[in-house]
């Protein structure tokens, strides 16, 4: 694949990332800014949760002028979370697995450092995780309510991040999208497959 269309993938899985993991410029001190362009965590990422399952997800991002769409593997129980992102030519970009304690990840040597599969998951655990697990989690500066159809992480009483449920499958939403306001950009996440697997 060339260069240039695995760049445009990566891209994606940088913006998929910043929706739960990338706090406000205002709580970034002005040296770290100038430090690194990396995202930084939220909150650490929630723990594992049964029951045990195979989700095969599709993930568009669309951002002003393009879209793009990569493949996610997730394979979850209440003991591990493990995830494998993809090309749509089935290049793989990354894997990633953790335990509740240790997080292991390996990417594709062209995917760029700033570009962690753990940013990934945390925008999934935002969508799907349970409420509560998450609001135990979350720094004194950050609210996230939830409603039938919808979930939103404010930072400091401003609306960061949305979250539209458009289904509503009990175990697994498969529509879903999710709304960064401060990044202008959108995530679609598609559920290809759900399977409940034995642990």
């Amino acid at each position: 694949m060339p260069r240039r269309r695995l760049g445009l993938f990566t891209m994606v899985i940088g913006l998929t990332g910043c929706a739960a993991m990338q706090p406000p410029d205002a709580m970034i001190p002005e040296t770290a800014k100038s430090v690194s362009a990396s995202p930084r965590p939220l909150f650490p990422i929630a723990p594992p949760q049964g029951p045990a399952r195979r989700i095969v997800q599709q993930l568009t991002a669309h951002w002003p002028g393009r879209e793009q769409t990569l493949l996610c593997v997730l394979e979850l129980d209440g003991r591990h979370i493990a995830m494998a992102g993809l090309t749509e030519d089935g290049l793989s970009l990354f894997n990633l697995s953790y335990d509740g304690k240790i997080l292991q990840a390996d990417k594709n040597p062209l995917v760029p450092e700033m570009v962690a599969p753990e940013l990934i998951i945390a925008d999934l655990q935002l969508v799907y995780w349970p409420l509560d697990v998450l609001q135990y989690q979350l720094p004194k500066q950050l609210k996230l309510e939830a409603g039938p159809d919808f979930r939103r992480l404010s930072a400091q009483g401003q609306a960061s991040v949305e979250v539209r449920y458009l289904s509503h499958e009990d175990a697994w939403p498969r529509k879903v999208e999710l709304i960064n306001l401060r990044y202008h950009y959108r995530l679609t996440i598609d559920t290809v497959s759900y399977e409940a697997v034995s642990e």
